[in-house]
Formats: structure tokens, sequence, C-alpha cells
């Protein structure tokens, strides 16, 4: 039996492990629920394999990410940055609150949002100085005062001094907006984006 329960519990060790590489966000409720375990066995476990927290993961990828930054200050970033790979992708995540919502609602205003969003494709590109050149955008669905919002980007095309951004933002599960970024160098921002329309195509 004992031998059973150490089996069991090497298995339970080596899915945490890998659910936290997954998805670093995941908190000790969501991997409790994976695991079919109480959110106190996710806490000793975590423990047993020197496992930070949420907060401290949090903490750890923020300075990470800080550190690659090129194109912005992380003051100018709506939204805290937790994962930079330049000109590759990156995440972030808005913790909102009743500042950002619709007066008299629980709606987060659109414009913070598109913030978010924005921001972030200037951010994972690796030039000294960029600006969103042009956009095309769609919101899904409403955000809601308390949501955490993470927001996702991926470089595609890059010429010249342009790049591609699309960048998608979640609501936990829910897909609340999606966008494709043209992101110019400062000193190459004239003109639009027809040169990637073709290629492109619309926001999927």
């Amino acid at each position: 039996m004992d031998k059973k329960r150490s089996q069991a519990k090497q298995k339970r060790h080596k899915r945490l492990i890998a659910l936290i590489d997954a998805d670093p966000l995941m908190s000790d409720n969501r991997l409790a629920r994976e695991l079919g375990v109480s959110v106190g066995t996710v806490r000793l476990d975590r423990e047993a394999l020197v496992l930070p927290g949420l907060k401290e993961r949090t903490r750890l990828m923020a300075e990470r990410a800080g550190s690659r930054l090129v194109s912005m200050r992380q003051d100018e970033v709506m939204g805290e940055i937790l994962e930079l790979e330049p000109n590759r992708r990156a995440l972030s995540v808005f913790s909102t609150n009743r500042e950002y919502a619709f007066r008299h609602t629980n709606l987060i205003a659109d414009h913070y949002i598109y913030a978010q969003a924005a921001t972030l494709a200037i951010a994972v590109v690796r030039e000294a100085l960029a600006v969103v050149s042009a956009a095309r955008v769609q919101f899904s669905r409403s955000a809601f005062v308390g949501e955490k919002l993470a927001a996702s980007a991926r470089v595609g095309t890059h010429k010249d001094d342009k790049y591609v951004v699309s960048v998608h933002t979640r609501a936990g599960e829910r897909e609340v907006f999606v966008a494709r970024f043209v992101v110019a160098a400062v000193g190459n921002i004239s003109g639009d984006a027809s040169s990637f329309a073709g290629q492109e195509g619309g926001i999927r």
C-alpha cells in the first residue's frame, strides 16, 4: 500500500511540474481541479518540490520579461508583461478593477483592452522605438470588472522595419479581443499596411 501511495505521489508530482511548466499562471485552485486533489495537497506538493506559488511565479516572470524590453518601458505597457521573446511572442496580464469600467457598469472600457494589446504588440518588437502604424481589431465579447485579461502576441511577417503582430486577448476561457497590428520602427512610419494585406488577410 505504501509503495502504491508513493508511486501515485511521484506521478502527481510529475504532472504538477508539467502543468506549471505549460501554464505558469495556473492558480493552486485550478491545479487542484486538474489533479483531482485538495488545494492543501497542491501546496504541500509545491513545498516538497520547491515550486513557488502563483504570486512569486508571476513576479519572477515579470522580472525576466522586463529585462528584455527594448521598444518600451514597463510603465508604458498596459498590463504586466510576463513573457517576452523579442520578435517572436509575448504575454501580458491586465488585472481589471472598477477604475477601468464604463461609468455605472461592470464593463471594462474597450480602449483599455485595445491599449493592452497595442502596447504588447509594440513591446514584442526589438526596436529602439516603435509605433503602431495600422491595425485591424475586433471585440468579440465584453470583459467585466475583476477579470484578468491575458493577451498573447505573436510576430508574423517582418518586412524592412515593419512587423505584423497578431494579438489575442482572453478573460479566462473567453476570447474578448483579437487584432492584427502593423508595428513600425520610428523613421519608417509613412504609408499603410497594404503591402501586407494579401499575405496576412483579415482577422482570424
